[in-house]
C-alpha cells in the first residue's frame, strides 16, 4: 500500500504579509476616514498583494490535492480494516441452521393471518415469501440459505378473494407461488387458503395445492360456499402427513362437504376445528382424533345440534365446544338428544338466561371418562344460568364422583347454595376454578361458599383432595374466611403428603377497589416460605 507523502509547499510564506504595525496604522486611516501620507505605498503593496494571493491560490491547490489523497486513503484503510473485522465477526461463524433460526425470527406474523383487509400488494408478498426475498439479498450465502432451506417456504396463507384485487395477473401469481411452493421441496406444509367466488384463478391455486397435499401438515380451510370438487384431484392415501385440520364452512350451501371422505385416510390427524354447521363437516377419522373444537356458526339454526359430534369423541382428550342456546323456544320443544362420548376433557362456551335450557343441555349428556369438565360464558353473551337438580343428576349416571378431577366455571349464574350441593358429589377434585359473573354483577363467590370449601378433618369435608383454587372476584367476600380457608388446605392430609405445595390464584376485578390487607399477604408469605403455598394475585380485566 502506497504511503508515501509530498508535501513540497509546506513552510510556504509571503513576505508581502503586514506586520501588527501595519495592520494598526490602516485601521487608524480606516477609522478617521483621512488620507494616507503616503498613498504609493499603499498602492505598491495592493499590487504585490494581488501577485502573492495567486502564489497561495496554487499552494492551496496542491496541499488541496494532497489532502484529498490522504482523506481517500485514510478511507480504503479504514474500510479495509472494517471488512476484516467484519470476517472476523461471529455473524460470519453463524452455522447455516442458526441463520435458519435468525430468519424464522423475521417471520412477520401479522401478514400470516387470514383478513378481509389485506390488501392485493399483501397477497402478493405472502405468496412470495416477500420477507425471505429481502433476507436474501444482503449476500450471497444469505441468497444460499434462504433458497436453499425447504423449512422457510413451508407456509402459506392464500386468499384466493384477494387475487382480484392484486396488480399482477393470476397467471403471475400462480407462477410465484408454484416457485415458492418447489422451494419447499418436500418439507411439511402448513396451509391456509380461503376460496369465495369461483375465478379461474382460485381453480389453478387449489389445483396447485392438490399436487403437494402430501405435504399438508396442517390444513385451514375457509369454504365460503366454494364446492370441494377440488380436493377430488387429491388421491385417496396421500394426506400421509396431516396432522391437524382447521375447517370453516359458513355459507348455507355448504352442507355438500359432508360427503368429502378424503380426510378419513389421514393416519396423522389428531386434531380438528371447525367452525359452522355440523352438516358442512366432511368425514373424519373420529377413533384417532385426540382434539376437537367446534365454534357455532351464530346461526339459531344451530342451537344445540353440534352436541352430537360429542358421540364421535371415542378417544379425544379434548373437546371444546361453542354453543348458542338463546332461542327461547328450547325451554319448550323436546331436544329428542341422548348423548353418550368418551371424551376426558370437555370445554363448553354456551349462553342462555333460562335454567330450563341449561337443564336439558345436562340431561342429554352421559360422559362416563370425563376428568376435566370446563363450562364458560360463549362471547360476550348474557352469563349462562345453572340448573343445579339437571347436573347432580348428570354427575350421578356420569360417575363423576369417580372420574371428575377438574372443574371450572366461568362466569356462570350459580348460587353459593347450589354450587356447594354440587361440590358434595365430586370428591376426587384436585383442581376448582369459579368466577364471578362481573357483567351481571352476580357475586358467586360469597363467605358461604368460602366456609364450605374450609378444610375440616371430620368425613364431611368438601372436596379432601383439593390441590388448586382459582377464584376470580368481584371481591364481595370477608378475607378472614378467605384466610381460613388457604390455611385449612395447606394442613389437610393431602396436600401434606403431596410433593407439591397448595396452591391458590386470587383475580380481583379491575374496577374492584379493596385490595387484600397487609396481614393477609404477610400470612401467604411466610406459608411461601414454608413451601407450603404457592399464591398469585393479579388483575381480572
Amino acid at each position: 500500500m502506497n504511503t508515501q507523502t509530498n508535501i513540497a509547499s509546506i513552510g510556504f510564506t509571503s513576505p508581502s504579509l503586514p506586520n501588527s504595525a501595519q495592520l494598526e496604522t490602516l485601521r487608524d486611516l480606516i477609522r478617521s476616514c483621512t488620507l494616507p501620507p503616503d498613498p504609493g505605498a499603499l498602492q505598491a503593496t495592493i499590487t504585490a498583494a494581488t501577485s502573492e494571493i495567486g502564489r497561495y491560490d496554487i499552494e492551496i491547490e496542491k496541499i488541496q490535492e494532497e489532502l484529498d489523497r490522504l482523506v481517500s486513503e485514510r478511507d480504503l484503510l479504514s474500510s479495509y480494516a472494517n471488512g476484516c473485522r467484519s470476517v472476523l465477526s461471529a455473524t460470519y461463524r453463524l452455522p447455516d441452521d442458526v441463520l435458519v433460526e435468525i430468519f424464522d425470527w423475521c417471520f412477520p406474523e401479522d401478514l400470516y393471518v387470514m383478513s378481509s383487509k389485506t390488501t392485493g400488494q399483501q397477497e402478493l408478498d405472502r405468496i412470495t415469501h416477500r420477507y425471505i426475498l429481502d433476507l436474501a439479498h444482503v449476500c450471497s450465502r444469505w441468497y444460499h440459505v434462504a433458497m436453499a432451506t425447504p423449512r422457510l417456504w413451508s407456509m402459506f396463507v392464500v386468499d384466493a378473494e384477494c387475487w382480484k384485487r392484486c396488480r399482477a395477473p393470476a397467471s403471475t401469481l400462480l407462477a410465484l407461488l408454484e416457485s415458492a411452493l418447489d422451494r419447499g421441496k418436500n418439507h411439511p406444509l402448513d396451509v391456509t387458503l380461503r376460496v369465495g367466488s369461483y375465478h379461474a384463478g382460485a381453480d389453478d391455486a387449489l389445483e396447485l395445492f392438490v399436487k403437494h397435499a402430501h405435504r399438508w401438515r396442517e390444513l385451514d380451510l375457509y369454504s365460503m360456499g366454494y364446492p370441494p370438487e377440488w380436493l377430488s384431484a387429491a388421491a385417496t392415501g396421500s394426506l400421509d402427513c396431516l396432522e391437524q385440520l382447521f375447517f370453516r364452512a359458513m355459507r348455507k350451501n355448504d352442507n355438500s362437504w359432508e360427503d368429502v371422505e378424503i380426510f378419513q385416510h389421514a393416519p396423522r390427524l389428531t386434531k380438528v376445528e371447525f367452525k359452522g354447521l355440523p352438516a358442512s363437516l366432511p368425514k373424519l377419522p373420529w377413533a384417532q382424533i385426540k382434539a376437537c373444537t367446534h365454534f357455532f356458526a351464530r346461526d339459531y339454526r344451530c342451537r344445540y345440534h353440534p352436541l352430537t359430534i360429542l358421540r364421535n369423541a371415542a378417544n379425544h382428550s379434548l373437546y371444546k365446544l361453542v354453543l348458542d342456546l338463546r332461542d327461547r323456544s328450547l325451554a319448550t320443544e323436546s331436544w329428542d338428544l341422548e348423548i353418550s362420548s368418551e371424551v376426558e376433557d370437555l370445554q363448553i362456551w354456551f349462553s342462555t338466561d333460562n335454567s330450563v335450557v341449561t337443564g336439558k343441555f345436562f340431561d342429554c349428556l352421559t360422559l362416563p371418562r370425563v376428568q376435566e369438565l370446563a363450562l364458560h360464558v360463549a362471547h360476550d353473551f348474557p352469563a349462562p344460568v345453572w340448573a343445579c337438580d339437571n347436573f347432580l343428576a348428570l354427575a350421578e349416571r356420569s360417575g363423576f364422583s369417580r372420574s371428575l378431577f377438574t372443574l371450572t366455571l366461568h362466569q356462570v349464574r350459580v348460587t353459593d347454595t347450589d354450587l356447594l350441593r354440587c361440590l358434595e358429589v365430586l370428591p376426587r377434585l384436585t383442581w376448582l376454578e369459579i368466577s364471578d359473573c362481573s357483567t351481571e354483577g352476580v357475586v358467586v363467590i360469597t363467605d358461604k361458599l368460602l366456609q364450605g370449601l374450609v378444610y375440616n378433618s371430620d368425613l364431611s369435608a368438601l372436596v379432601p383432595r383439593l390441590e388448586y383454587l382459582q377464584l376470580a372476584s368481584l371481591f364481595e367476600f370477608s378475607e378472614e374466611l378467605y384466610v381460613d380457608l388457604v390455611v385449612s388446605r395447606v394442613e389437610t392430609p393431602h396436600n401434606l403428603e403431596n410433593v407439591e405445595a397448595f396452591e391458590t390464584r386470587l383475580s380481583l376485578r379491575d374496577e374492584c377497589d379493596r385490595k387484600l390487607s397487609p396481614p393477609v399477604l404477610q400470612k401467604f408469605s411466610e406459608l411461601e416460605s414454608q413451601n407450603k403455598l404457592v399464591f398469585v394475585l393479579n388483575r381480572w380485566g
